[in-house]
């Protein structure tokens, strides 16, 4: 296939395009187009576009001839630009990718989204509110309380929008906190975070990451599908089931079943839906240990 990523220059974009370009045996390879205002090295099977996903002309040249799209681009959390800029950027971009992918006749379209959709990104939300369960999954009321997480809403609602209008093939991913190799190695020297303050401290490896993306493009899936992918696991060492009642004592028992390393956010429906299992950890061995890890 064709696929065209935008944003593919940045932090989740580099592995993701290693991964869609690999012509090792584990995969068949794809002809990828990077589409982002930062350069990268163009290589055999990958091409790169500047462009600028707020001019739809640029995104429709950039589209023009793919068979895929995963969205990438766009400002990555809160605080980098102003607010109105944030969500003027993130929602304006994903609307482009779209509305080009509808004209051109691309069948589907990946959108990257967040779990700051939730509301508890972590140094903007204000209000304390407390998860209506836990594990969180995807039927769980979203409530962003930051600019950021706000216009990852609405991205969402513009893919679901367009699977409705077309029939257009829109995978949503909502990653947590996305870590490189160099930053999955700190969490391992620091032995983890030791966090003061309610949080979801859920976490995916970039490369974990790519290979999601890459499984939301190619399996055989119809309509919309919102889906969290993660790596299961918190960053603290010590379990949910007892911090969280000490931090947030308004959760109660609702953690109790978040015992040895199991993260607050359920990712079966991605592990279902697309074949994938996380395989990076922080924890000792490397290797994700919360007993879903396969190998490829």
């Amino acid at each position: 296939m064709k696929i065209v990523v935008t944003g593919g220059s940045g932090k989740a974009g580099r592995p993701l395009v290693e991964e869609l370009a690999s012509d090792g045996s584990r995969n068949a390879s794809h002809d990828v187009l990077v589409f982002d205002r930062a350069p990268m090295a163009e290589r055999d099977g990958v091409r790169f576009l500047r462009g600028e996903i707020q001019d739809l002309g640029q995104v429709y040249g950039a589209l023009a001839g793919a068979d895929a799209a995963i969205h990438l681009a766009g400002i990555h959390t809160h605080g980098i630009v102003s607010d109105e800029e944030t969500f003027r950027i993130n929602a304006m971009g994903t609307f482009n990718v779209h509305q080009a992918a509808w004209r051109l006749g691309i069948p589907r379209v990946v959108t990257m989204s967040s779990e700051a959709v939730l509301g508890w990104a972590p140094g903007s939300w204000e209000r304390e509110h407390v998860p209506a369960y836990l594990p969180i999954d995807e039927d769980h009321p979203v409530g962003a309380q930051d600019a950021y997480g706000l216009s990852k809403v609405a991205c969402e609602a513009i893919a679901r929008s367009y699977a409705a209008k077309s029939g257009m093939e829109t995978v949503i991913l909502r990653p947590p906190w996305i870590v490189s190799a160099e930053e999955l190695d700190g969490l391992r020297n620091a032995g983890g975070v030791s966090p003061t303050r309610f949080g979801l401290y859920h976490y995916i490896d970039a490369r974990d990451l790519a290979a999601a993306c890459r499984a939301a493009v190619e399996r055989p899936l119809a309509g919309t599908h919102t889906l969290f992918v993660g790596s299961g696991e918190t960053t603290v060492a010590e379990p949910l089931s007892t911090l969280y009642p000490r931090l947030m004592p308004a959760v109660g028992d609702k953690a109790k079943a978040l015992t040895g390393v199991r993260g607050p956010v359920s990712t079966e429906r991605a592990r279902t839906l697309l074949d994938w299992a996380p395989e990076h950890s922080w924890r000792d061995g490397g290797e994700v240990r919360d007993g879903h890890a396969r190998a490829r």
